[in-house]
């Protein structure tokens, strides 16, 4: 069995933040190119920056991961393969991905190469890491939310290679659900624009204070920045995540400085290198972790999740900005940088022959290379000796070599210039650089894979062609029936209400309803509908997110829904693991697909259709009328009525405030907890609201835009367009509310909503 080391992942949004992290001890680099990445005001790397940095890394046996890790559009998709073809032909050793589209193309186009699940994926369980698995998928970085006994209860479970983040800023939300900046102003997170509103600060508004600040006067003032929290440190308890033998420490900061990237890099090097060589006596030095806590971090540091749930202690209570680093802190960094250069030793062997080519052979890491240079003359004066030989070949400086064994062979009286030494000592140098960077190189075949795409098709549309053809008009639909209208309801008065409008299709009931104590009832009513509207569906809309501890819950619904077997027809799924899990309890019931199960283009929508046939997808929120156009409008439904969830998040705002008495452990079990409510809101700076839905019952928040989408303008476009349903998703409205916006989409009765936004439907996110 292979000895375990624990590979150390560090940042490089530039080529100095890249041999810096190598120069300070890195195993691995994750960096971005000029496309498809998720940090698109990082440096980046130019193609040619790219292939040089991975020639750099392999030359001192690194590993290069490059991010692909945004949703990627229909028409983008074409040019992926020629993108990535020259850094996979140079060696490129792994790309971190989040579109399944993206993943697919990969998978056929690039074997050999690894395929990492970026934490933007939300993987927070085993159901959706075993579905990536099939898909070759070899390394998984979880949701940051999870805790170590989760990661290690994933590793167990799966078998994949974990990859954790140790260091640097959190996201308030779960990676790859936040839309909060991407409807404030149209910088996505998924496409790697994120403008960080999570870092403004909030005022917190709630029922028990009366509508003011929750908490009253008698409590300690509300943290002005609740969607804050502090950065990442994890080194006081690394050796735990050494025991439990996580694959790979990833420091967060592609945006950072190459000080930073240097100092962190080599404080966590030095404290991994003492747990493998010394552990008993494993100890941080004071100045050690001075350096991490000073070093361009916010207002404190915090051991992030692994070991708590939520909690006002995990908040940067001050100014979230990143603090001015002390200068006697940059000095100690920049003498780690100095010290740290970059050197490699070689070997070399001259043989020189009055009459013959001078002969030189290089050596290093077992590989050899010999070069013959001018050929050397008989000493007219005094002759070469070997000290002259020896002071010429030393001469390494303006490489990333030294010399630290030479021999040579001198038979009889000879002259060589000093100049030729020297140029012959560079080109066996460049020759030799040349050979240990061609350890890792391979050829790309652009038509790998092109027989097995072109057999998945779906009515004369296959997966390898699709990127390539022309959207999608009105004129190519051909409807068997009318446009339906489906709802969506968090609360049980909502679905009465749109159980006794008959403008209501399909109802997706939220889970929790199911043992709400009006279910009963509820229940009833439903059976009445479907007795009287022929081909009115009851879904089950499952929590986006999903995670170990959910399972007794889940096996509760399990036994709900069996109760009530005749009545539900399928469940709405958020997530890839609610769809694994639907796929496997439930192969007999319908699956549709939430809009947070991203299709930004039709290798997804084909992927999906494939793996899980589900009767119906979501439209993403983010794409616009003419990218919506690409994506098949035969089983889509599209929400034109609802208030969009901003962030789904594990951080409780409710208990950050000291509102929350119910200890998580009480939450998991999903008994005896409060009915989930929207309890508070969150006011910014320009006295706008946001509403917070608090699930006490998954310990779990919801940030809701301030106004709904309403996209009423633009029904009679979509209906022509073809797709399957137009959805009202409805979150803090009264029944009375509910009834009128149904009727008003659903029959043309009474008015519009009086505040609303088209959300990106008419210009969508870059």
């Amino acid at each position: 069995m292979e000895e375990y080391r624990g590979e150390l992942l560090a940042p490089a949004g530039t080529m100095d933040c890249l041999k810096a992290a190598i120069a300070a001890g890195a195993d691995a680099v994750y960096l971005g190119g000029q496309r498809f990445g998720a940090r698109a005001f990082a440096g980046n790397f130019s193609r040619e920056e790219l292939l040089e940095g991975l020639s750099l890394a392999h030359l001192w046996n690194r590993k290069i991961y490059l991010t692909v890790n945004t949703l990627t559009k229909q028409d983008e998709l074409s040019g992926l393969c020629d993108w990535i073809a020259p850094f996979y032909e140079a060696g490129l050793d792994g790309v971190i991905v989040q579109d399944m589209g993206v993943l697919e193309k990969l998978r056929k186009n690039f074997p050999g190469m690894e395929l990492h699940a970026s934490t933007q994926m939300t993987v927070t369980e085993s159901r959706s890491a075993l579905f990536l698995k099939s898909l070759g998928v070899c390394r998984i970085v979880p949701a940051r939310e999870l805790s170590l006994e989760e990661i290690r209860l994933l590793k167990e479970q799966t078998g994949l290679a974990m990859e954790v983040f140790i260091h640097g800023a959190l996201c308030y939300c779960y990676s790859g659900q936040c839309l909060f900046s991407s409807f404030l102003g149209g910088r996505s997170g998924n496409r790697g624009r994120c403008a960080q509103p999570c870092r403004q600060p909030y005022t917190v508004l709630g029922q028990e204070a009366g509508g003011g600040r929750m908490g009253g006067k008698s409590q300690q003032k509300p943290p002005a920045y609740p969607l804050s929290l502090k950065d990442l440190c994890v080194l006081p308890f690394l050796p735990e995540l050494m025991d439990a033998k996580i694959d790979s420490f990833k420091i967060e900061g592609r945006m950072k400085s190459p000080e930073y990237v240097a100092g962190v890099t080599a404080i966590y090097r030095k404290y991994m290198d003492l747990y493998l060589t010394d552990r008993e006596h494993w100890q941080i030095d004071p100045e050690d972790q001075e350096l991490l806590a000073k070093l361009y971090v916010r207002s404190e540091t915090g051991g992030g999740y692994y070991h708590r749930h939520n909690g006002r202690e995990m908040l940067t209570l001050e100014k979230p900005g990143y603090l001015a680093c002390p200068q006697e802190i940059l000095e100690r960094v920049h003498g780690m940088m100095e010290d740290g250069k970059l050197q490699k030793p070689v070997s070399f062997h001259a043989a020189i022959r009055p009459g013959e080519p001078i002969n030189l052979t290089a050596s290093c890491e077992g590989i050899s290379v010999q070069k013959e240079g001018t050929v050397a003359q008989p000493a007219q004066k005094r002759p070469l000796a070997e000290d002259d030989v020896v002071k010429q070949l030393k001469k390494t400086g303006g490489s990333f070599y030294g010399a630290d064994d030479i021999s040579v062979e001198l038979d009889g009286d000879s002259f060589v210039p000093v100049s030729a030494l020297n140029e012959l000592r560079r080109e066996t140098l460049d020759a030799l650089t040349e050979k240990l960077q061609d350890r890792q190189k391979r050829t790309y075949v652009p038509e790998h894979g092109r027989e097995a795409e072109t057999a998945q098709s779906e009515a004369g549309e296959s997966t390898a062609t699709a990127a390539a053809m022309p959207p999608l008009h009105y004129a190519d639909i051909q409807r068997p029936q009318p446009t339906q209208c489906y709802v969506s309801v968090l609360q049980a008065e909502q679905a009465f209400a749109a159980l006794r409008t008959t403008g209501t299709d399909r109802l997706y009931l939220s889970s929790d309803l199911m043992d709400d104590p009006k279910t009963g009832q509820l229940m009833e009513l439903v059976r009445n509908v479907k007795a009287d509207r022929p081909g009115f569906e009851l879904f089950v809309t499952l929590p986006t997110i999903l995670r170990s501890y959910s399972e007794p819950y889940l096996k509760r619904l399990s036994g709900q829904v069996k109760a009530y077997d005749g009545l539900v027809d399928g469940f709405l799924a958020g997530s890839l693991g609610g769809m694994c899990w639907v796929t496997e309890k439930y192969p007999e019931k319908k699956l549709s697909l939430q809009h947070s199960v991203y299709t930004f283009n039709r290798e997804t929508r084909q992927l999906y259709q494939d793996c899980f046939a589900p009767d119906s997808y979501t439209a993403p929120l983010e794409l616009n009328r003419r990218e919506l156009e690409a994506l098949p409008p035969q089983n889509q439904e599209m929400v034109v009525y609802g208030r969009v969830p901003m962030m789904v998040s594990a951080g409780c705002v409710k208990r950050s405030l000291g509102a929350c008495q119910i200890s998580h452990t009480q939450k998991q079990l999903s008994q005896g907890v409060p009915a989930a409510a929207f309890s508070c809101r969150l006011k910014d700076r320009y006295n706008v609201e946001f509403p917070v839905w608090v699930n006490c019952r998954h310990c779990m928040n919801t940030i809701y835009n301030s106004v709904p989408i309403s996209l009423h303008q633009y029904l009679a476009e979509q209906k022509r367009r073809g797709i399957r349903a137009i959805r009202l998703d409805f979150t803090d409205e009264t029944a009375e509310k509910t009834r009128e916006v149904l009727e008003f989409f659903s029959e043309g009765k009474g008015t519009a909503p009086a505040q609303y936004t088209t959300g990106h439907y008419k210009k969508g996110v870059q």
